[in-house]
């Protein structure tokens, strides 16, 4: 056939070199640009050497074409193996863009760090790295990068055998790499990046969907959607199609609920997870994102089956008003500014209101094939909330209210004076740094307890509430920054000698 000639096939091997020696470029180029982690770096150098790899891989497939006696399948399954390396090196090409995204000046950098640590503290076996998204949603990639390069390449080593995948290839990749994106258009809003936490319990909250509950839920709901289906037929019997109408509709619901179950599980136990690490700021953020849709708006293909918003409150709420915890109301024996106790407790108060409310479970209710599914929910919810809590990992990072409230008052009141709330000190010699969730926490309280209105009394806009909201979200990445810093130098140098005062 034409296009399996040697000239055209020729022509399209160089193609895929030059499409992969040009994403090796762009990649060493952007070596030389500046990042805030190691993160960026190792996804960068894994791309030239996946792309080296593929490149080579394309000469050595060309070269093991013999034109004198080929024949014509024996060339297709060539130019096959030819046509998916280069689908694996155009799509490596989209994966620059993650690279190029974090770089420093693109990133509000002085959370990068914090945060990675963060993470690692929680999962340990995980390498996350975070850039910015056009798109206006804070999102994970849950698939292991490394494993899914690793997998797109393997079948190559019959052709490269010399050249070792892990220890050459991927030798940056030292664990399961995953990219955290957030909307660009939050870059400095540090209030709304505890959201982040809920995108690493996605890492966590996959670990509940084993093969053996993913089979029981399966198993309970077909007998159940069975019955359901059937009830929604006639019992015609002169109607010759009805049993394979109502095997094809079963099929249906079984595949909605189980998508249903699975999505809603995973976002409502991320919630949950946040919840647990990030304590009240992590449902201050969650109404902050819930009030820009449909708070009642139900599962459904059109939205990817996300649970509605008021029930993620509704479980977000539960967590901090677990009876071992006491994060709401305020405790007056801490916090000695009348503003924001007031202020946080009618937050509270309203949050609580919108979940008090049953419109969502109404409407998922009305629908059997959902009731179904969050009845389940339900009692996975129930399960997993304790196994969360005594995992060696994340328990020791869960916040409890008696440390965050501790030293909140003394931050707030570094914000309220213009000062970085990066640490707890009375004197110079009793301080302590501020953690990252005590800085943001200290953040969202102080933001919450604002006096200023959004519109002047003759109804213009004031524009200066733009600019205290700007310098709050600076003074809490320098606070965050600046935490981390002195963390690092406590770990390193130890704490200082006290510091005599001559008198």
């Amino acid at each position: 056939m034409p296009h399996r000639s040697r000239e055209i096939i020729e022509e399209y091997t160089l193609e895929i070199i030059s499409r992969s020696q040009a994403i090796q470029v762009r990649c060493n180029k952007l070596l030389a640009k500046d990042f805030a982690s190691y993160a960026p770096r190792a996804l960068s150098t894994t791309l030239m050497g996946m792309c080296y790899y593929l490149e080579e891989a394309a000469k050595a497939i060309y070269k093991q074409i013999n034109w004198d006696s080929i024949t014509d399948d024996k060339l297709k399954s060539f130019l096959l193996l030819l046509q998916d390396t280069d689908t694996i090196i155009r799509e490596l090409g989209a994966h620059v863009r993650y690279v190029d995204g974090a770089r420093t000046n693109r990133l509000p950098w002085s959370i990068i760090k914090p945060i990675e640590k963060f993470t690692k503290n929680l999962i340990p076996d995980r390498q996350i790295m975070l850039r910015p998204q056009w798109k206006y949603n804070y999102s994970i990639v849950t698939t292991d990068l490394r494993q899914a390069y690793y997998d797109s390449i393997k079948e190559y080593q019959d052709y490269l055998p010399d050249i070792s995948l892990n220890d050459k290839v991927l030798k940056d990749f030292k664990l399961p790499f995953h990219i955290v994106s957030f909307p660009s258009l939050e870059r400095k809003n540090i209030l709304l990046h505890c959201l982040i936490s809920h995108e690493i319990g996605h890492l966590i909250s996959r670990t509940y969907f084993s093969k053996s509950r993913v089979d029981e839920f399966l198993k309970n709901a077909r007998n159940e959607i069975d019955v359901i289906v059937r009830n929604t037929f006639s019992k015609d019997p002169d109607n010759l199609f009805v049993q394979y109408q109502i095997q094809t509709q079963i099929q249906q619901e079984i595949e909605r609920a189980n998508f249903a179950w699975q999505r809603g599980l995973e976002e409502i136990l991320s919630d949950i997870i946040g919840a647990l690490l990030f304590g009240p700021a992590m449902l201050f953020s969650a109404l902050e994102i819930a009030i820009q849709y449909d708070i009642d708006c139900i599962p459904s293909s059109k939205n990817n089956y996300y649970p509605p918003w008021r029930l993620r409150l509704r479980e977000i709420l539960k967590i901090l008003l677990d009876s071992s915890e006491e994060f709401f109301p305020l405790p007056k024996s801490i916090f000695i500014s009348e503003k924001i106790i007031e202020s946080v407790n009618k937050r509270f108060a309203l949050i609580k209101d919108i979940t008090q409310k049953e419109n969502d479970k109404e409407a998922i209710h009305n629908d059997p094939i959902l009731k179904l599914a969050y009845r389940e929910i339900d009692k996975d919810i129930s399960q997993s909330i304790p196994r969360f809590k005594v995992d060696e990992q994340i328990k020791k990072s869960i916040i409890k209210s008696s440390d965050l409230y501790r030293s909140l008052p003394h931050l707030i009141e570094r914000i309220d004076n213009g000062i970085p709330p990066n640490a707890y000190e009375n004197t110079i010699n009793d301080r302590k740094h501020a953690e990252l969730v005590e800085i943001i926490n200290a953040a969202w309280f102080h933001k919450i307890a604002w006096e200023d209105n959004i519109f002047n009394s003759d109804g213009s806009f004031n524009k200066d509430i733009c600019k205290k909201r700007d310098i709050l979200n600076r003074l809490t990445l320098k606070a965050i920054e600046y935490a981390d810093i002195e963390k690092e130098y406590r770990e390193k140098i130890g704490k200082p000698d006290k510091y005599e005062v001559d008198k």
